[in-house]
Formats: C-alpha cells, sequence, structure tokens
C-alpha cells in the first residue's frame, strides 16, 4: 500500500535504531513524527528536525490513538499496543519494514527463519553485488530498510525476523525465504505456533509471480498454503525444481535438467548447519537471473559471518569453535551434530523461555562435556542431570579453562549458548569476542 506522509501525524513506537530511521524517513516526506519510548534515559541524538517530537519513560493510549499511522518497531511487542482499538478506529499500524517497502520501487528479497538468516542475506547480497547490481543488504541485519529509501536499487536483500513480520500487512516480497523455523523467542510469544504463524506472514501478500524459497527437510516451516510459486532446497533428498545436495555436490534444477553449481569440498565450510544457507542462497541467486558459474566463484570464496561456527584455533591438537550466535536449542542441535568427533559445549546465558530437553538427545551422544554459564546454568544443570557429565563455570574464562584441561587431540570446543547473552554480556557479539579471547589465552 501506497502512503501518503505529507503533514500526516505519525507515532513512532520504539526510539532504537529501527525507530529512529523509520521517524528520519517520515520526517522527509512531510509528517509530524512523535516518537515514544519506555526508556525515560534515552539519549536524543542532537540536531533533530522540528518536526519530530520525543516523549520518553512511556506512552498513553491517546498518543496513539490521535495519530494518522503508527509505525511500530520490531523490539516493541505487538501486544503493548492497544490494536483493537486502533483497527476500530481505522488508524493503520505498520512495521518499520513495510513502511520502508511503501517507498521502494526495486524488488524485495525477504528472508526470514530461526537460524540461519544473517549468512544467507549476506551471501545473497555478496553473489547479487558480483554479479553487478546495485544491492541493499540491511532489515534486522545491519541498517534498517528505512535506511535504502533515498537510493537508487536493482534489489533490496532483506533480512527479517518475526518481531518485523508480526505486524505487517502489505508487505510483498518478489522473492521470500523461510530457512527453518524451531522453537524461540517464547518468551514473546504466547506458544510456538503463534511464533510460527508470524513466520509465515513473509509469504502471505505474494502472488504466483512471486516465488517462496522452502526448506523441504524441515516439515516445520512449510506454510499451510501458498499463493507464490515454490522452489526447495534440501541436503538429503533430490528436488524437481530446487536446489539439493547430491553425493558432496551441489545441484539446481532451477533452469530444468540438473546443473552442477560446485563441490563441497571447494568451499571453507562444510558444516551441515551453514549448508543450508548455501543452498537456500543459491536458489535465490538463480530465481534472481545470475548464472551458475558466476554464483560458484561467491560460493567458493565466502568466509562465513563472525560468531556463527567461527573456526578460532587448533591448539593442542583441539579445534576451538565459536557459534555464539547460536541462541536457541535448534541451532545448537545443528552445530553440534556438524561436528565430527567428540564435543566439550558450552552453553548457557539468559532464557528466553526455552525448553532444553529437545538438547538432551544430541548432547548425550557428542558431547562428552557441558560447562554451563550465566543465569541459567542451575536450571540446565538440572535438565541434564544425569544426562550427561555437566559442570559449571563463573565466567567465560573459567569455562574455556575448563574446556581446555578436559579437551583431548580430536575434540571440539564449541561455544554454542542456546540462550540470549545479557545476563554477562552487551550482546552475542561481546560474549563471542570474549571467548575468542580466552581461547587465544591458551598457552
Amino acid at each position: 500500500m501506497k502512503y501518503d506522509f505529507n503533514k500526516k501525524h505519525v507515532s513512532v513506537v520504539g526510539m532504537g535504531k529501527s525507530g529512529m530511521a523509520a521517524a528520519a524517513l517520515l520526517s522527509k516526506q512531510g509528517a509530524e513524527v512523535l516518537i515514544l519510548d519506555d526508556d525515560k534515559n534515552r539519549a536524543i541524538p542532537p540536531g533533530q528536525p522540528s518536526s519530530m517530537r520525543f516523549q520518553l519513560g512511556g506512552w498513553h493510549e491517546d498518543d496513539l490513538t490521535s495519530a494518522d499511522l503508527v509505525v511500530l518497531s520490531p523490539g516493541v511487542a505487538l501486544n503493548r499496543l492497544p490494536v483493537a482499538r486502533l483497527r476500530a478506529l481505522g488508524i493503520p499500524l505498520i512495521a518499520e519494514v513495510e513502511l520502508a517497502a511503501s517507498l521502494l520501487s526495486a524488488p524485495i528479497i525477504a528472508i526470514t527463519g530461526t537460524n540461519g538468516k544473517s549468512t544467507t542475506t549476506t551471501l545473497v547480497g555478496e553473489i547479487l553485488r558480483d554479479w553487478g547490481w546495485q544491492v541493499f543488504v540491511g532489515g534486522n541485519l545491519g541498517l534498517p530498510l528505512s535506511e535504502a529509501v533515498s537510493s537508487p536499487w536493482d534489489f533490496i536483500v532483506a533480512e527479517l525476523s518475526s518481531f518485523q513480520l508480526e505486524s505487517v500487512s502489505d508487505l510483498c516480497p518478489r522473492i521470500a525465504a523461510l530457512l527453518n523455523i524451531t522453537p524461540d523467542h517464547l518468551d514473546r510469544y504466547p506458544d510456538f505456533q503463534s511464533y510460527q504463524r508470524a513466520k509465515w506472514r513473509i509469504f502471505e501478500n505474494q502472488g504466483n509471480q512471486d516465488y517462496a524459497v522452502l526448506n523441504l527437510d524441515d516439515p516445520l516451516s512449510l506454510p499451510p498454503s501458498l499463493k507464490s510459486s515454490a522452489a526447495y532446497f534440501s541436503r538429503r533428498q533430490k528436488v524437481d525444481y530446487g536446489v539439493y545436495l547430491y553425493d558432496g555436490e551441489i545441484f539446481s534444477t532451477i533452469r530444468g535438467e540438473p546443473e552442477s553449481v560446485c563441490r563441497l569440498d571447494a568451499l571453507h565450510f562444510r558444516q551441515s548447519c551453514l549448508i543450508e544457507n548455501i543452498l537456500a542462497a543459491t536458489a535465490i541467486a538463480l530465481l534472481c537471473g545470475c548464472a551458475i558459474e558466476g554464483i560458484a566463484e561467491v560460493l567458493t570464496r565466502f568466509q562465513g559471518l563472525p560468531h556463527r561456527m567461527e573456526f578460532v584455533r587448533s591448539h593442542q591438537g583441539v579445534q576451538y569453535l565459536d557459534d555464539s550466535k547460536g541462541t536457541n536449542v535448534g541451532a545448537v542441535i545443528r552445530s553440534v551434530e556438524s561436528l565430527q568427533g567428540p564435543v566439550i559445549l558450552i552453553a548457557g546465558g539468559r532464557s528466553k523461555g526455552t525448553d532444553f530437553t529437545p538438547l538432551r538427545d544430541p548432547v548425550l551422544r557428542k558431547v562428552k562435556q557441558l560447562i554451563l554459564i550465566g543465569e541459567t546454568k542451575e536450571a540446565m544443570l538440572e535438565v541434564f542431570s544425569g544426562h550427561a557429565h555437566c559442570t559449571t563455570a563463573d565466567s567465560m574464562q573459567d569455562a574455556v579453562a575448563q574446556a581446555a584441561s578436559a579437551a583431548k587431540p580430536g575434540d571440539s570446543v564449541l561455544l554454542s549458548p542456546a540462550c540470549a547473552s545479557f545476563d554477562m554480556f552487551r550482546d552475542y557479539a561481546h560474549r563471542g569476542e570474549t571467548f575468542k579471547e580466552a581461547v587465544g589465552g591458551l598457552s
């Protein structure tokens, strides 16, 4: 839907990166903007235009119901707003990504999933740029989508979280990819099905001229219905239309008969948890019209992203891997299962309403020692007690020291927490860097 923002009164809820980008965009479009945020200690950036006002420390219903439009930042849960009242008054409530999309003319490639969004989004952007197109890469990764509006682009590649998708109504990506769904963010959603439905909204407004890229190996991620054309990717089986792995080689059937893209042994990483991202990115690039040869060239030089099964160091015959971005059980299972040989796993942090019991089986089969840190360590110890050899640590340095003491040549020490980081660290990147510093200090 196209909106006329000139002279309109718009309330933007949330003063984070996305909220501020939305407010700046609206102001440039001639709107009068009221920015609302719970945190009364937020610092208002200097030099804001007179068309932008700030109200910190909370808001009242009137701040929303008196507006012509309400824009929601992804960090603010939808249930914080009087949604029914806004609908009754005919006041549109939209996500920041939908605001941006309403002003963009380039086709949007939208990528979501519980795990692997950032890697896939980054890889798609690299392939399309290598092909010679002007590409904006952002959304939940890097720059907010609102910052794409100021320049002409050939493609918009947007990583979208469930938080961003739950409040969209008209967003229509040319290509929408759902990589996987495993339980996550259950501190925000009442149940797994609600989280699942939020992810499926990425396909809601697509038509038969659009494409849905789907994981054939993950039945929970497959939407109950589609109006777009489906292209599948799979690590386990051949697909009639899409991209698949067979006998150590990536094949595509998007242009008809199976065509070889490249062999796995030509890639810098071959962990099964990252192969899905490569398959999905290949399918998306082919649907955009890229040549197989060009795709293969980018795949073979792609190094992956930090804190996502990142190789840190080999020390005394033991490899150390930083998977700090593994903040849910599904991610940890994928990472553990992708490793050969015994694993020493460092996990724990701040809970996101997670049930840790699905980790018991892979831990029992693959993990020789589980080292627990953070707020959840006692709760996780209770879950795994009697099922695995568990210890606790008071710091990352202590955890790494314990791991190094227990490790033998051929083992892998893996940081993959299954939890958020905010109990001990600024964010997952800070957690990963602390792990790498501790590993680097081993002698």
